[in-house]
């Protein structure tokens, strides 16, 4: 399970970290992807059927938010949308449904939406990179000192493997390597080596919340992952759970810390 685990976890890095070197068109088609998925899959924990009028609804929504910036100023078309459904279907979609459907196509959208806002800056590349570095190092450090140390859980009724000490291993490397990794793709990285780690600390917090989410979701929905197309990880929502939470919080942060960037 590990070594297949490792495997996809790297074709998936290869997949990402390529598309983000590519820039344009391939990265945005990859994150709204990774977002679609997310969002259907949700859905098919609510036991929403994938080619119903909802579900179309919620995919088109996660589409425009990443692809498209004017709709920002548009989103609320679409939830009205979903709400009109809810009386067209009143049998088989109900009020609490739609509110839930579109909290999953926000949820799963916006952060790539803000991590193609990071690509379009000037160090663009670098600082999508560090987001993923740090959730990356967070997972890593998690994984490895929560194995060697374990101890007290972090939340048991909510993701019952995480422990306390795996928590503060991930957020140490984090905060380690995130300004090691920004020393070498920022410019000026070098001397803004404590915002960088100060920026790691919060990506690697808001990550771990994110995982955690993501874990009562699947509690309350009673399923153990969110899909089956990545093996040893579960779903794609599984994989991307933490960058959902930390990708947002990290845009406005850097723009904050570094207001050149």
């Amino acid at each position: 399970m590990l070594r297949q685990r490792v495997v996809t976890a790297i074709l998936g890095a290869i997949l990402v970290v390529g598309a983000t070197l590519l820039g344009g068109v391939w990265t945005a088609l990859l994150f709204a992807a990774i977002a679609v998925v997310s969002t259907l899959e949700i859905g098919a924990m609510m036991k929403v059927r994938a080619a119903s009028a909802e579900n179309i609804i919620a995919v088109a929504f996660t589409i425009l938010m990443v692809m498209w910036v004017p709709f920002e100023q548009f989103w609320y078309v679409l939830f009205y949308a979903l709400l009109i459904v809810t009386i067209l279907r009143r049998e088989q979609f109900s009020f609490s449904g739609a509110g839930v459907l579109f909290a999953a196509a926000l949820y799963s959208s916006y952060a790539f939406r803000m991590m193609l806002n990071l690509r379009a800056l000037s160090d663009g590349v670098g600082w999508v990179l560090i987001v993923f570095v740090g959730i990356w190092s967070t997972d890593t450090g998690a994984f490895f000192v929560g194995r060697a140390f374990g101890g007290r859980k972090l939340l048991p009724e909510v993701s019952p493997k995480k422990t306390v000490s795996g928590a503060l291993g991930g957020f140490i490397f984090a905060t380690a390597m995130t300004p090691l990794a920004g020393s070498m793709m920022i410019h000026g990285g070098m001397h803004r080596l404590l915002a960088l780690a100060f920026l790691g600390a919060m990506i690697s917090i808001a990550g771990q919340l994110g995982d955690l989410v993501e874990s009562a979701l699947k509690r309350h929905y009673s399923v153990k992952d969110s899909g089956w197309l990545l093996p040893g990880h579960g779903g794609i929502l599984d994989r991307f759970d933490s960058l959902l939470l930390a990708a947002p919080i990290a845009y406005h942060l850097i723009t904050w810390l570094f207001p050149h960037a």
